[in-house]
């Protein structure tokens, strides 16, 4: 069996997009099962020839995302030539990322994504969260969730006796991620005693500017990681992950960061309410008044209750090795 796994980018930076890909061809070599990898940038999809080749010669066409011309193109390609199609959604049809150019949207579902859906043999959902958007937007979508890995070699083993009292937040730096809502609450609740720190790619001055901490002693922006292992090491820094996003099909580095024993502080519009159930974080509304409340709770815990927190992180690791998955 070949399976042909489709993405309009494919490249470290996009993070989150680009791990999710890689977690799948990763089984793909533990069961190993023969694969290809299309992107925007790649060779076989610039040249049309070799690009419909390895399109006849696949038994399944894994496709992630949705929306662009690019995919429009893909799907286009293959009609009429009777493949399984399997698309993975990656959040595009979350209730938040609809409300964003809501009007374009709304006419490019009725016209082309839809029917696109509808004819993929599944669609595979990252989280129960994403199959329930789905489903509300058409139940007669062919779903199957099956959430994303990691490598049992990135799996801490223990945890460190002394806190270091910093936090991360590790992602792009993205509206949806909620970075403005996480600096204003760091503003106004502020610790003498806790930092936090912002590692990602995008606009990093656009944030700096706004809230004007240039030379902020407790918030500081650091150079986007995209080594594996520069990322395993950085999170050894840290004690907590933030991540106040107002929308998650997954949230990758939720798992990351657990693996590496960091407990988490997250929202319910994230598919991670294992962590309130297994003590392993916290779970918040989308909502900066409770995003305050938390960290200011965050800053008072003793040591001994956020050192239990990060053990309980470390435990739900199982669950999600890409050998188990």
């Amino acid at each position: 069996m070949k399976i042909c796994f489709i993405t309009e980018h494919y490249d470290k930076k996009y993070g989150g997009q680009y791990t999710s890909v890689k977690s799948v061809i990763d089984i793909c070599k533990i069961l190993k099962i023969s694969n290809w990898i299309v992107s925007k940038n790649s060779k076989n999809f610039k040249n049309k020839k070799i690009l419909k080749k390895i399109i006849k010669s696949s038994d399944i066409i894994h496709i992630f995302g949705g929306w662009t011309i690019f995919y429009v193109k893909i799907n286009l390609m293959m009609l009429g030539l009777n493949k399984k199609i399997v698309i993975h959604p990656m959040g595009f049809y979350e209730p938040w990322s609809l409300s964003q150019k809501r009007l374009k949207k709304y006419f490019a579902w009725n016209l082309y994504q839809k029917q696109l859906l509808l004819k993929a043999n599944l669609i595979h959902c990252a989280s129960s969260n994403e199959a329930n958007s789905l489903k509300k937007l058409h139940n007669d979508f062919k779903t199957k969730v099956l959430p994303f890995g990691i490598s049992k070699n990135t799996i801490k083993k223990n945890i460190k006796t002394k806190l270091n009292k910093r936090c991360l937040f590790f992602s792009r730096l993205h509206k949806k991620k909620g970075l403005d809502k996480l600096i204003k609450a760091w503003i106004d609740v502020k610790d003498e005693n806790w930092s936090l720190d912002i590692i990602g790619y995008g606009d990093a001055e656009y944030y700096r500017k706004k809230f004007n901490i240039y030379n902020h002693d407790k918030i500081k922006f650091l150079n986007p990681i995209f080594s594996d292992t520069k990322k395993i090491n950085t999170f050894e820094k840290y004690d907590l992950l933030i991540l106040p996003s107002s929308n998650e099909n997954f949230g990758i580095v939720v798992l990351e960061a657990m693996a590496r024993g960091l407990a988490v502080l997250t929202t319910n519009e994230t598919p991670w309410n294992i962590i309130q159930k297994e003590n392993a974080g916290w779970i918040i509304n989308d909502s900066i008044i409770e995003l305050k409340i938390v960290l200011s709770e965050i800053f008072r815990s003793s040591e001994k209750n956020i050192k239990k927190k990060k053990i309980n992180a470390l435990k739900i690791k199982s669950k999600f090795t890409k050998k188990n998955l």
